[in-house]
Parts: C-alpha cells; sequence; structure tokens
C-alpha cells in the first residue's frame, strides 16, 4: 500500500484564538471541531488537514523539524485570488513563485510557520524538464486570471 498524500496536520500554537483568526480569516479554512486545547480545521475536502494544540509554554519553535506546511489550492485562479486576499490582510512574505512543478507564495503563520499556498502544474508541463525541481522564478501578478 502506498501513501496517497498527508491526511493532516498538527501544529502547536502559543495562542490558539490568534491562530484561529490567521488559518480561517485569511486561508479560509473552517473550524469542524475541537477539544480541550484543541481545534480541528478542514478546506471541505477532507474530514480536516490541520489540527492546533494550544501550548504557551512552548519556547523551541523555531527548533522544530518542520520547514513549511504547503496547502493546495485547485486551480490558478484559485491561488490568484487567495494571494490578493492575503495582501489585503498584510500576511504576504513572497512574491508569486513558479516552482516548475507548482506555482505558490509563502506566508507566516502567527506561530512563525511558514506556510505555502500552491497549486500543483499539471505533470505534462513539466515531465520532460531536465531538472523540475531546481530554480524558480517569479510569477507575473495578474497573468491571464482577473482577479476580484
Amino acid at each position: 500500500m502506498a501513501i496517497k498524500g498527508i491526511n493532516h496536520i498538527t501544529l502547536r500554537t502559543r495562542n490558539l484564538k490568534k491562530a484561529e483568526a490567521f488559518y480561517t480569516k485569511v486561508l479560509g479554512l473552517k473550524k469542524v471541531g475541537e477539544r480541550p486545547n484543541m481545534h480541528f480545521y478542514s478546506s471541505g475536502q477532507f474530514n480536516h488537514e490541520l489540527a492546533l494544540i494550544e501550548d504557551p509554554f512552548e519556547s523551541n519553535y523555531r527548533k522544530s523539524v518542520l520547514a513549511h506546511l504547503c496547502f493546495n489550492l485547485s486551480d490558478e485562479t484559485s491561488l490568484y485570488k487567495l494571494y490578493k486576499h492575503c495582501q489585503k490582510m498584510n500576511q504576504i512574505t513572497s512574491e508569486l513563485i513558479n516552482h516548475t512543478i507548482m506555482h505558490s507564495f509563502y506566508l507566516r503563520s502567527p506561530d512563525g510557520y511558514t506556510i505555502e499556498i500552491g497549486v500543483d502544474r499539471p505533470r505534462s508541463e513539466w515531465i520532460d524538464h531536465p531538472h523540475p525541481f531546481d530554480g524558480d522564478t517569479l510569477l507575473p501578478l495578474h497573468r491571464n486570471t482577473t482577479i476580484v
């Protein structure tokens, strides 16, 4: 049996209320459940993709082995719309980036986690590329997509 993808990720947070505002108001996830000091969030595609545990005394966030967490979007239009939304919310930490295999941008959660938001490129567009995981370029802000 092969792994088919990430089921969910659980992150520690110093302040559940601030983290919840980020993941719901900035990224648009929906809170779908909770336990004491733990909340669960979903994009609507799965039962939950993210869980947050409040740990106000945790002091080793910067020493975490987590480099970043990436949320998938369904298409380029969604990517550009969320990018513009995050700009309005003053959350953007990068330009739109062409990673060859995906297009994405980065932002930072209230707890300092790097969050990548991306959309996979069709495999047919990069499968013949000699080094599809090497190098990045910036994407034009508007491309051929209308942003609302």
